[in-house]
């Protein structure tokens, strides 16, 4: 036996820490979006060699020997949102991931500083869907060496060796569907109004900005109708009335088609100031209608931030609604977990920014618990037990914030419906000097109030323009939604660990200058 160890350890190279060496972590991924590649490069950045990664997406083909994303003409309508990430949640992120998701022109600062994105860690981050789609579905094959499948996740017969299996396949999860014995299901009675649930209809209209990012912040902050958030261009989405959303209709040669916001269709300008759509070639409706009631509330919309129709590049409609999980973690066989992240996790109403944190939140947690627990050996469900009370926390916290901004209560305290807002802000009687300084005062207010936690804002002269020129219908609209109600949505956040090592801090606050 002496002899045998002889042998092993000096001549041929072999450490004692080498002989122990734990068979690696194993861990499935169904679902290739954001919060499904940032949890795969998160965790391989803490585990390297330890963990062995599969992704799976049925949005991606195989190219000249790269996986890469399905465009239109393969059927897949990528997006094209602007979404902000809070300091708290993107310095959190693995050096390697940070580095390539914020490049000089890919990314703005246009949000002020809060609870989320404290002073110490740098303001909010704009950036673009499908850049940081594109950015980590690179990272993940350039230098991490995850498995990547194109094709669906399919739930296996038997688990075998597999460790891990992380849903992250939206809102819509089928793997979360096909496994809903382990998890549940759903509810939507919590986030219902006299037994119906609640949605709204939302307006995607996305344009080439002329104004500087930061100048429409206090625009945006002053009503509840419409919301930019911008990156040199971006996304303005406006919240409709039912009345207004059956307007949402694409007209083909033979009548109306089933394609935007069904089909996550865009309607992209045609000559003749016509919107049609690349795929179906319908037309939409109300561009054309010279009685539609809802093209010139978009187009005050369009001028409420300062650009024209002209600078649309395309619309799209989708619905929100939210719905409440029983439980994130989920033990499917005695050697393998399962965990819901992202959409699958924490579908959220995204009016008050924190969907795509929130699953990067959940990203971060589920990867730094296995890099702690990870020992070679079969999980307990008692290793989970922290990060499954984030989930909680995170469900609880971004819900109930989503939730007040659904049903923002009035004057009185009393919960009124955005839509009931809308409908009364489009009936008169109209005062227009009354709602022209209503609304100038709430965003000298605001602007006040930012000032010294953003960077410079247009003059007051600028702001008044823009309210001025508005319909005196939209002005109503304006006032009767309210300004954002940050305070009763403020207040402490959920903290989740980090992927930074402590000895990398100066690193990763160096990266926070690059712009």
């Amino acid at each position: 036996m002496a002899n045998e160890m002889t042998v092993l350890l000096p001549k041929q190279g072999a450490s004692i820490t080498q002989l122990r060496r734990r068979a690696p972590l194993r861990v499935d991924v169904a679902g290739g979006g954001p919060v499904g590649l940032a949890f795969a490069c998160t965790l391989k950045s803490l585990l390297g060699d330890q963990v062995v990664l599969r992704v799976y997406d049925r949005r991606w083909m195989r190219r000249d020997g790269r996986v890469v994303w399905r465009g239109p003409a393969e059927g897949n309508n990528r997006r094209e949102q602007v979404v902000t990430l809070q300091s708290n949640v993107w310095a959190a992120l693995p050096v390697a991931v940070q580095q390539r998701l914020f490049t000089p022109g890919k990314f703005s600062e246009m949000w002020p500083l809060g609870p989320d994105s404290p002073e110490s860690k740098g303001r909010p981050r704009n950036i673009k869907i499908r850049w940081i789609e594109d950015a980590l579905l690179d990272l993940a094959q350039d230098s991490h060496g995850i498995e990547l499948v194109p094709e669906a996740y399919a739930v296996p017969a038997r688990w075998d060796d597999r460790h891990v299996l992380a849903i992250a396949d939206g809102a819509r999860s089928a793997t979360r569907d096909a496994l809903s014995s382990h998890f549940g299901t759903p509810s939507r009675e919590l986030f219902s109004v006299d037994g119906s649930p609640l949605d709204e209809r939302v307006l995607g209209i996305r344009v080439n900005a002329k104004a500087p990012d930061e100048h429409t912040v206090p625009l945006t902050v002053a009503q509840n109708r419409f919301l930019f958030n911008s990156l040199g261009g971006g996304f303005i989405n406006m919240r409709l009335t039912a009345e207004e959303a059956s307007e949402i209709v694409a007209l083909g040669e033979c009548g109306p088609v089933a394609c935007i916001g069904k089909f996550g269709c865009s309607m992209r300008p045609s000559p003749g100031g016509r919107f049609v759509c690349d795929r179906h070639r319908a037309v939409f409706k109300p561009s054309v209608d010279k009685l539609s009631y809802l093209w010139p509330r978009i187009l005050d919309g369009l001028r409420f931030f300062g650009v024209g129709v002209a600078d649309v590049v395309g619309i799209n409609s989708f619905t929100l609604g939210m719905q409440q999980m029983s439980k994130f973690t989920a033990q499917l066989a005695p050697s393998t977990f399962g965990f819901l992240l992202g959409d699958a996790a924490n579908s959220l109403h995204f009016w008050p920014g924190r969907g795509l944190n929130t699953g990067l939140k959940s990203a971060l947690s589920l990867a730094v618990n296995l890099q702690k627990r990870w020992r070679g050996k079969a999980f307990r469900a008692a290793d989970f037990a922290q990060h499954e009370g984030i989930m909680q926390q995170l469900q609880y916290r971004e819900k109930s914030r989503a939730w007040t901004t659904m049903l923002m209560p009035d004057s009185e305290g009393v919960p009124r419906g955005i839509e009931d807002r809308i409908r009364e802000g489009l009936q008169g009687p109209y005062d227009r000097a009354a709602l022209v300084s209503t609304l100038f005062s709430r965003v000298l207010e605001i602007k006040k109030r930012l000032g010294d936690r953003m960077g410079s804002l247009a003059t007051d002269e600028w702001y008044y323009g823009r309210i001025n020129a508005l319909d005196v219908r939209t002005l109503k609209v304006m006032v009767e939604s309210g300004a954002w109600i940050t305070r009763e949505i403020g207040g402490e956040e959920v903290e989740v660990p980090s992927a930074v090592p402590a000895a990398v801090e100066p690193v990763r606050r160096g990266l926070s200058l690059v712009s």
